[in-house]
């Protein structure tokens, strides 16, 4: 299977791909520029949204905002005044030399994002929860960098990538609480090997961004190995489920670190790409607050 180039948008740092089959529209973030892509699944058109700040993270909430994880921790953007609220007690407000980078919206509606070093070399990164009433949790400490995320289909284990530690965690879920306990690998990588984004299927498949690998690995439920999928793109950052039948699978990819020699071999990074699969993806949850 090989992955084509899709839309016209091209980010530095292309991450937090996002379907909303409401209005078929794909979003996707510019991480380090701090902005985010909204694209028409029809006619390909796009608008471009800056919030301000290093931009890891969005998801869709129930009131129209747009819920988001940046430098300063969470926050919500309003398109409509264009203007970025963080949370009153959002995480790590002090402490420059971290950023929020990944995150998801688990299936009762909280928001879930993690922090990493902007270098990711120290394993001093967290995963905090974001809950309706705006309250902030800790849920984990010991990161590298905080990545693809995402829940099994029956909502009973949260998966976790730490990228530097060539890890996916799994983590049995309280659907009440929003509790994780009980870490365990789930899919390890050799050290060569830096898993990114991901999402999870409605089959509990894997579907794995692989950075500095020019793929995307899909896994099933268990953790085996079925097929890579090839992008043209030496940094695979993530990926998502949309469409009209939520079996296209979309791609970001970066173009952030290239050297001149690099980006004349890599001359599509930073642009999405696509690829049609057998397989059904899950919706991504709305935030509830």
């Amino acid at each position: 299977m090989k992955a084509t180039p899709i839309f016209d948008i091209k980010p530095v740092h292309g991450e937090g791909p996002l379907w909303c089959p409401i209005q078929k529209t794909f979003y996707c973030v510019d991480l380090i520029k701090g902005s985010y892509f909204k694209v028409d699944w029809m006619t390909g058109t796009s608008q471009e949204f800056n919030v301000g700040q290093e931009l890891g993270v969005i998801g869709l909430c129930e009131n129209g905002k747009t819920v988001v994880g940046v430098r300063d921790g969470f926050g919500f953007y309003d398109e409509t005044t264009n203007r970025l609220e963080l949370v009153a007690d959002s995480p790590e407000l002090d402490v420059p030399e971290r950023r929020m980078n990944d995150g998801a919206i688990d299936p009762k509606g909280r928001f879930f994002a993690g922090t990493m070093e902007y270098d990711g070399t120290n394993d001093t990164g967290n995963l905090y929860r974001l809950d309706a009433d705006h309250s902030v949790h800790h849920l984990e400490s010991d990161i590298f960098i905080t990545n693809g995320m995402g829940w099994s289909p029956d909502g009973k284990t949260y998966y976790m990538i730490d990228t530097n530690r060539n890890v996916l965690y799994g983590y049995d879920y309280d659907i009440e609480t929003g509790n994780i306990s009980n870490r365990r690998n789930h899919i390890k990588w050799p050290k060569n090997e830096f898993p990114d984004g991901m999402t999870v299927d409605s089959e509990g498949g894997f579907w794995v961004a692989i950075w500095d690998g020019y793929k995307v690995s899909h896994f099933s439920a268990e953790g085996q190995w079925i097929e890579d999928i090839a992008v043209p793109v030496r940094h695979v950052t993530s990926c998502c489920f949309g469409g009209e039948d939520l079996k296209t699978l979309l791609i970001t990819t970066s173009r952030i670190n290239l050297s001149e020699k690099e980006q004349k071999e890599n001359p599509l990074a930073g642009r999405c790409f696509v690829v049609e699969t057998d397989t059904v993806g899950q919706v991504e949850p709305r935030f509830k607050g």
